[in-house]
């Protein structure tokens, strides 16, 4: 591939170059196609083992190679092209491209001083043709760096403006995750409310009709809440709600679902477990939430539990009421128990 781009290059010089003739002058081929294509390619290949190796150096390195590139060929043979001092554009439509003004500010310095030094050397006239070539090309480098400096203060604009168009969509949506949450999860407990239960409940009945599987409904109520309440104040009563909501928590597996039914109700679907591996889970926390200790009360706390195992063909409101006419057969029994509906 260096070998093509070389060859090239060396075309290009032969076919472009009016002060050439057909056949060229040993010291033209040397120091006017050899020097400056050699040093190319060696840049070039310099760039490869920067890629290679060290790919966080690759935009200085693509800067300062275009720099060397165009100036090799300034010094080398900008006597045989009249607007050869064009070339020194390149580096700063290079510079551009990463939209940092440091790089199009110390490329553009460069080039001055690369015109500086071949025109003006101690012991030769600069010429009049000289000083209006010198005030051209310094003119189109400089209008073509302000041009620069204007698109990366534009990118900049633009950057900036998507940045905040990003950051305003990240804040809806942060927004918008935490309106749904709290429409979906009940502020004191922390458990799924009401609502949630209800629509995954559905969604659970719909497949298990598709699909059979185990599945179980078991509704929890705390016994006498209400003597809670009026004994120790509704902020006790808070305090045991979210003690049994936590003990709740921790006591249900990844395929169980639990939420803050109402007042002191609280329900659990179990899926995936048989009903009498879900009988045992489920009196496993009847019987953590007893042990319970809630500092603000002299009482255990402790719930009554209906439970109902659901079978095809069965609705939702249908599970629910099996599991809450278990739930008073618990309450009717004495309290602090399962039934199994």
């Amino acid at each position: 591939m260096s070998t093509i781009i070389l060859g090239s290059m060396l075309l290009i010089h032969y076919v472009l170059s009016p002060h050439v003739p057909f056949l060229m002058p040993v010291n033209y081929l040397f120091n006017g196609m050899l020097v400056p294509n050699a040093i190319f390619l060696l840049l070039v290949l310099a760039l490869e083992i920067v890629y290679r190796r060290w790919p966080n150096g690759m935009e200085l390195a693509t800067v300062i190679s275009s720099i060397l590139t165009s100036h090799s060929y300034f010094y080398f043979i900008h006597d045989s092209y009249d607007t050869l001092p064009i070339i020194l554009i390149f580096p700063l439509l290079i510079s551009m491209m990463y939209f940092k003004k440091r790089y199009l500010f110390i490329t553009l310095a460069m080039c001055l001083m690369a015109m500086a030094t071949l025109y003006v050397q101690p012991g030769r006239f600069v010429r009049e043709e000289d000083l209006i070539e010198i005030i051209i090309v310094g003119s189109i480098l400089f209008c073509a760096a302000m041009t620069g400096l204007g698109v990366i203060h534009r990118s900049h604009a633009l950057v900036e403006r998507l940045d905040q168009s990003i950051q305003s969509e990240q804040e809806l949506l942060i927004q918008t995750i935490v309106m749904e949450r709290m429409t979906k999860i009940d502020p004191l407990t922390g458990l799924h409310n009401h609502k949630s239960f209800h629509e995954y409940f559905a969604q659970l009945l719909d497949q298990y009709n598709r699909s059979p599987f185990p599945l179980q409904l078991a509704i929890l109520d705390i016994d006498n809440f209400k003597q809670v309440n009026d004994t120790y104040g509704h902020w006790v009563g808070d305090i045991a709600l979210k003690q049994v909501a936590a003990c709740i928590s921790k006591h249900i597996t990844a395929n169980a679902f639990a939420a803050r039914y109402g007042g002191e109700e609280f329900v659990v679907l179990l899926c995936e477990t048989s009903e009498a591996e879900a009988y045992a889970s489920i009196e496993r926390l009847r019987k953590s939430i007893a042990l319970m200790s809630v500092a603000e009360m002299n009482r255990p706390v402790t719930v009554s539990v209906g439970m109902h195992a659901v079978s095809p063909g069965e609705t939702k409101a249908y599970c629910f009421q099996q599991a809450d006419h278990a739930l008073y057969e618990s309450k009717n029994k004495g309290k602090n128990r399962t039934t199994v509906q």
